[in-house]
């Protein structure tokens, strides 16, 4: 990640290391006073923002880092720089400085550490515009611009500049998404108070907004749970929005405050504008009419340390996913989801690989819970052919591959046990809810060509063939491909938080165990491992795949599909998969 930082230091350091080895041969030194002297001339050479930079680094990888340590380590990378405030050496302690000012902000959730923050990554980019992380510095500054200091012109205005400036940097393609969805949010006005809720008694409606000829908040749908929360707000159309980050209100058990603003839209009658959700993070939801020219939602979290806001399409959705600093205090449990209460996983004996372990640190994963999706469902019954039900198959495989998976000593949760509809975005907060360490969605294929077959498996990312595009549009249920290249620009969005690299290893591991498995039985066509932007698996915090079993339009593989024999030995590749990708993960904590 430093990549040229460290480059006059380490010729240093080489030019030493010749001279001790040449020092050596001529019988001039001891051996033991040579290594100290060595020693002591590659500590001279390391520039004193080394230290505090490793040492956030290993903290932040382990998700143990203070504000008290936050604010030494800012004392120390500000001494840094002014020891050394030019060349590569200053670059990199500017730009760390800008990075622990940011995790400071997350904590203390003030504007002004925001601020600061933001101010530093732009002085980086400014002072050192060649410097390897300069658009990368760029990058952050306009994020925070956008999503904390109600920004977006300055944001668009950062975003743009990566992008014309550092085209072939891997900022880049972040940034250009990111400056779309700045140019969708209007500036927010400044000193705004939050709406407040109207004077109605809670859970009275509004009325109907169909008249003025508005767009329609339709539904608003809650996911709560001790450190996650999921809200999405249905739309009968699309509209463009804001939102911000608001200080928290004093006297009362909120930690902050997030407000959405639908600009041109009004409630649907009968729209409750008091929600209580029940525990968890979330304490309270509000909808109320705002200046005659939007329609406020303001949030409320006890626990608040990040959220994110995505846009989906078909029907128009606002997807809120807040995330908490600990788990809240909740007087309810968090949202239901049908589990199977079995002992955890045992680690097996053997077979262990002893790699490093900061690594592991930094993937944070163990894997004991995995939660069985069976797509579709309920009014949805997906891929028909043959007699048969995709929503139907598929439940039929998840509770096999439960059953297995419980067999091999995991927990196991499922998203439903019965033909019930439960939409996509629902599924993975069910996931990030009960803090499922995998999350497994299982599916058929479909084709209008009635000879095509075989198996597949999907991790989520940028579609790359048009395949993937025709199987993600199917499963999205999204007609056209204007709108799938609009997903996948919302992808890249997410992309700097989503288990991107841990899922095509998972993906990788299930695919080659399930066709080695089925192979001994059956003749199977093998359409690999594919990447694709599938609606069900984003927002997800663990890894997670995606299955297309078989082909319900091929005659030869619906005939399997309806037989337990086939979903059986389809399953018993999968667990081999799983089994063999928790084994890897566990191999790193090997010394």
């Amino acid at each position: 990640m430093l990549g040229r930082t460290g480059q006059g230091a380490g010729r240093a350091q080489v030019m030493a290391l010749l001279l001790l080895a040449l020092a050596l041969c001529a019988g001039f030194l001891p051996l033991a006073q040579a290594h100290a002297a060595a020693k002591a001339q590659a500590k001279a050479d390391e520039h004193p923002a080394d230290a505090p930079v490793r040492r956030f680094q290993t903290l932040l990888a382990r998700k143990k880092i203070s504000l008290e340590v936050l604010r030494t380590l800012e004392t120390e990378l500000e001494q840094a720089q002014k020891v050394r405030p030019a060349g590569a050496d200053g670059a990199k302690a500017g730009f760390f400085l800008a990075r622990v000012q940011q995790e400071t902000a997350k904590l203390t959730k003030r504007k002004a550490d925001w601020a600061k923050a933001a101010d530093t990554f732009g002085q980086c980019a400014e002072r050192f515009p060649k410097y390897i992380l300069a658009p990368d510095a760029l990058l952050h500054r306009g994020v925070i611009r956008l999503e904390r200091l109600g920004d977006p012109e300055g944001a668009k205005a950062d975003f743009q500049a990566v992008v014309r400036g550092y085209p072939r940097s891997r900022a880049a393609k972040a940034a250009a998404v990111r400056a779309q969805k700045a140019a969708l949010v209007p500036a927010a006005r400044k000193a705004e108070p939050p709406a407040p809720a109207q004077a109605a008694a809670p859970q009275a409606g509004h009325g109907d907004s169909r008249a003025s000829g508005k767009a329609e908040l339709l539904e608003v749908r809650i996911k709560n749970a001790p450190k996650s929360a999921r809200v999405v707000l249905e739309l009968d159309s699309r509209v463009k929005y804001r939102y911000q980050l608001l200080e928290s209100p004093g006297g009362k058990d909120v930690a902050g405050r997030v407000y959405v603003d639908l600009l041109g839209a009004g409630p649907k009658p009968g729209l409750p504008d008091d929600i209580d959700p029940h525990g968890g993070i979330l304490r309270g939801v509000r909808v109320a009419p705002r200046d005659g020219e939007a329609l406020r939602v303001v949030m409320e979290f006890s626990e608040l340390n990040d959220y994110r806001v995505t846009v989906l399409d078909a029907p128009f959705r606002l997807v809120i996913d807040a995330f908490g600093t600990r788990e809240a205090k909740a007087a309810a449990p968090p949202p239901p989801a049908a589990e199977d209460d079995v002992p955890a996983f045992q680690a097996p004996k053997g077979s262990r690989r002893k790699l490093a372990a900061n690594l592991v640190e930094q993937l944070g994963l163990t894997v004991r819970t995995v939660m069985v999706d069976a797509g579709h469902g309920g009014k949805d019954p997906g891929a028909q052919g043959f007699g048969l039900n995709e929503k139907d198959v598929n439940l039929r495989m998840a509770f096999i591959l439960g059953k297995m998976l419980k067999q091999r000593g995991f927990k196991v949760l499922y998203t439903r046990t019965t033909d019930d509809f439960l939409a996509l975005e629902e599924r993975t907060a069910l996931a990030n809810g009960k803090k499922a360490d995998l999350f497994v969605s299982v599916h058929c294929n479909a084709h209008t060509d009635p000879t095509m077959q075989g198996f597949e498996t999907y991790s989520l990312n940028l579609a790359r063939t048009p395949d993937a595009v025709r199987v993600a549009a199917r499963e999205n249920a999204v007609a056209t491909g204007k709108n799938i290249s609009d997903l996948q620009m919302i992808l890249t969005d997410l992309m700097l938080t989503s288990k991107i690299k841990e899922s095509v290893d998972l993906a990788r591991a299930v695919h080659k165990n399930g066709l080695s498995v089925m192979r001994g039985k059956w003749r199977v066509v093998d359409h690999g491992h594919r990447e694709a932007p599938f609606y069900v698996l984003m927002g997800a915090k663990m890894p997670s795949v995606l299955l297309e079993i078989g082909y319900i339009t091929n005659k030869t593989e619906a005939a399997r599909l309806k037989s337990d024999a086939y979903l059986k030995t389809l399953a018993q590749g999968i667990v081999q998969g799983i089994v063999g990708y928790k084994m890897q993960i566990e191999g790193f904590t090997s010394r």
